[in-house]
């Protein structure tokens, strides 16, 4: 369904082993609108919600919900190894005519 790289799922891993609770902690994309019919996503290291479905990417917990599949089909999570910044690519760019590509 999506795509954790090698190199974001090492960064992630870290990042959840830090806490506290690391043993009950995943990744959960939450969708911000763009207000043009594409997807835009943040990651939150976060514990499973009711009704959770539970994929392990890479060693990586990700957690979303059943109705979100289609919303999230092709994601790729990547990491830029020399800055350790997160990017979210989505196979449905944004409109050609959005106001918020110019």
């Amino acid at each position: 369904m999506i795509t954790i790289t090698p190199q974001a799922a090492a960064r992630l891993a870290l990042m959840i082993a830090e806490e506290r609770d690391a043993d009950k902690l995943g990744i959960r994309l939450v969708p911000t609108t763009t207000g043009c019919g594409s997807f835009t996503y943040s990651i939150a290291i976060t514990e499973a919600e009711k009704h959770d479905q539970v994929q392990v990417i890479n060693e990586v917990r990700f957690f979303y919900q059943p109705q979100d599949v289609d919303k999230l089909l092709g994601t790729v999570i990547d990491c830029d190894p020399v800055t350790g910044r997160f990017s979210i690519l989505h196979p449905r760019p944004q409109e050609a005519n959005c106001p918020h590509t110019h």
